[in-house]
């Protein structure tokens, strides 16, 4: 299958697969039960943070939709870098965890046997659930795809060479402990669980391992420049490492504060959430300009 036909395919699937949550978001917006189980999802479903919030996703839905078809077809070689590159990167902070953590963490529920705790799907059958994050599981899948193919083409040298750490040592000490202290603090929670200072509602091993699966990508975002050794024998694999563990690590915070359960936002999560947003803002913006500088491709390559 050559790159074009690929191409294709996976803006098609891309698409479909965001459907479901468009329609459940806009059911809902117009006043809908579909998926809802009792009175009191219906009155969250309808509680002002939660239409704001609604009237929110649908707009990032559409936005994915708009970035696959962009990556999909041949004018995104034609749109400045940054136009597709920070939209890639906010999606890769978001999907990455639900992508690589929620199959995990289902692994890791059915393994044990352990159901998830009474209320957890606030008034949503389950089914719901399993639609709506299987949509978001393909989705992150095909824009992966994507923007790697447009990353590969855009930024060849970058991929045969592999990231470099920032040139000056005080900005990779700045980030380090906000960075570094958010993955372990991850883990922790992780262990355990919303009583040890974690996210409220985190409670299911489903949930738990997403928790520790996103510390994990944190952590490695942050240390993969650094491993020359790795860097040097797997360049390619290593650019997609720091990319994804960067995104997470500036994305992740905020999204636990967001969608916090209840609205109860704890202290240690807010602190954690903060400082590793601005650390790994801050982090990937100099990672990604020594990138894009150093790896861009010739004009005549891309004709």
């Amino acid at each position: 299958m050559n790159r074009s036909v690929l191409r294709t395919t996976v803006l098609v699937v891309a698409v479909v697969s965001c459907l479901p949550y468009l329609i459940f978001k806009v059911a809902w917006l117009a006043g809908s039960t579909i998926g809802i189980t009792d009175a009191g999802g219906q009155a969250l479903m309808n509680d002002p943070r939660h239409v704001a919030g609604n009237y929110i996703t649908v707009a990032m839905d559409l936005a994915a939709i708009a970035l696959a078809v962009v990556l999909g077809r041949p004018i995104g070689h034609r749109l400045p870098a940054w136009l597709l590159l920070v939209p890639a990167w906010v999606a890769t902070g978001l999907l990455a965890p639900i992508v690589l953590g929620l199959p995990a963490g289902l692994l890791v529920q059915g393994v044990t046997g352990t159901a998830a705790p009474a209320g957890s799907g606030d008034g949503l059958a389950g089914w719901v659930f399993a639609v709506i994050y299987g949509g978001f599981g393909v989705m992150g899948c095909c824009l992966a795809v994507l923007v790697l193919l447009h990353a590969m083409e855009r930024w060849p040298r970058t991929f045969a060479t592999g990231p470099r750490p920032p040139a000056g040592r005080a900005i990779a000490g700045i980030c380090a402990v906000p960075l570094l202290g958010y993955a372990l603090a991850l883990v922790v929670w992780a262990v355990a669980g919303p009583e040890g200072g974690g996210p409220a509602g985190f409670e299911s091993p489903a949930q738990r391992t997403v928790l520790a699966v996103t510390g994990l990508l944190v952590a490695v975002g942050y240390v993969t420049p650094w491993a020359r050794g790795f860097v040097g024998r797997h360049p390619g694999w290593a650019v997609v490492m720091t990319w994804t563990g960067c995104g997470v690590a500036t994305l992740s915070g905020p999204t636990f504060i967001a969608l916090s359960h209840d609205g109860v936002v704890r202290v240690p999560v807010l602190v954690a959430a903060v400082a590793s947003a601005l650390a790994g803002l801050l982090y990937s913006a100099v990672l990604l300009r020594s990138a894009t500088s150093y790896g861009r491709a010739p004009a005549h390559a891309l004709s």
